[in-house]
């Protein structure tokens, strides 16, 4: 053999290489629930749907007990109460009668969002239930702390009083404000109670408006409801709406539904009958055996 011919060998065989082993399949990958993960199929799915409406209908119901939507509810009940308030039983800024055991004192301003919750939640309420039966005397002082229209408005109502309607005048300030939504998106100064409003409100409720505009034109009442800031301020109350109860302010026991109002009425009553009953017996003179009334002791005098 050639040398040429052996390299030509050599190249051939050095060339040839071994035949390669069959890979082995490899199988695609596996797919589930329509190419997703398993967490996204439709039983999944359903249940998290029923959850996100359980969720929703628990946000509602707390929306609605924390205030959501109130607005519409306290205009709803100070429309449906217009014509039954206790009018005969109306004495300018009282309402109930003067024997009435429990004095309740309101400080309020007509813009507070807090006095018109207040009003239309529970001052309803306790018109029905407590001053109508002659149980409450309900009174009404202005505390105009939130700006010019509070202090406008106060006067208005003090010119509403002046012909003894100020409790229809106050439930219509307060329906106007109600169905504003000041309930639920407070606004102050905001042309509600302008003066041409509150003097048209006056109109509405049939009141003499010669006799008022000159009344409110003329600030008549200004030096009044500014004492009765006064005497708020000298009782601790600086926010609104504030209470006395027979005179001594609730402060931080200000109840917040009608049932805590009711059980303080109760429990005022039951001091009060207390209070009589202590009364009377150390009023009675105690009988002698003889059944002669026993003489009064003589009082001791200061050296």
């Amino acid at each position: 053999m050639s040398n040429r011919q052996a390299r030509r060998e050599m190249s051939r065989t050095q060339g040839t290489r071994p035949p390669r082993a069959p890979r082995a399949s490899t199988p695609p990958p596996r797919r589930t629930g329509g190419g997703g993960s398993e967490i996204f199929t439709r039983p999944f799915v359903l249940i998290v749907a029923a959850v996100i409406v359980v969720l929703g209908a628990i946000l509602v119901a707390v929306l609605v007990t924390s205030g959501g939507g109130s607005s519409d509810t306290i205009a709803s009940r100070l429309k449906a109460k217009a014509n039954d308030l206790p009018t005969d039983l109306a004495n300018g800024m009282k309402l109930g009668k003067d024997d009435a055991p429990v004095k309740l004192t309101v400080y309020a301003d007509f813009q507070c969002p807090f006095c018109l919750k207040f009003t239309g939640e529970q001052e309803i309420d306790i018109i029905e239930e407590f001053v109508k039966p002659g149980i409450v005397q309900l009174e009404y002082q202005n505390l105009p702390i939130l700006g010019p229209e509070s202090v406008r408005a106060a006067l208005a109502g003090m010119c509403a009083a002046d012909q003894n309607k100020f409790w229809q005048y106050h439930n219509k300030l307060f329906l106007v404000q109600a169905e504003a939504g000041q309930a639920d998106d407070e606004k102050l100064n905001v042309g509600r109670f302008s003066d041409e409003n509150l003097k048209k409100y006056a109109a509405e409720l049939g009141l003499d408006t010669a006799k008022f505009n000159q009344c409110f034109d003329s600030s008549q009442h200004l030096d009044e409801v500014t004492q009765q800031q006064r005497t708020a301020s000298s009782f601790g109350i600086r926010g609104t709406p504030g209470f006395l109860v027979n005179g001594q302010p609730l402060g931080a026991g200000t109840p917040a539904d009608m049932d805590a109002w009711r059980s303080l009425f109760q429990q005022v009553q039951a001091q009060l009958a207390t209070a009589t009953a202590q009364a009377g017996s150390t009023a009675t003179p105690a009988a002698s055996p003889t059944g002669a009334a026993s003489p009064a002791p003589t009082p001791t005098k200061a050296p």
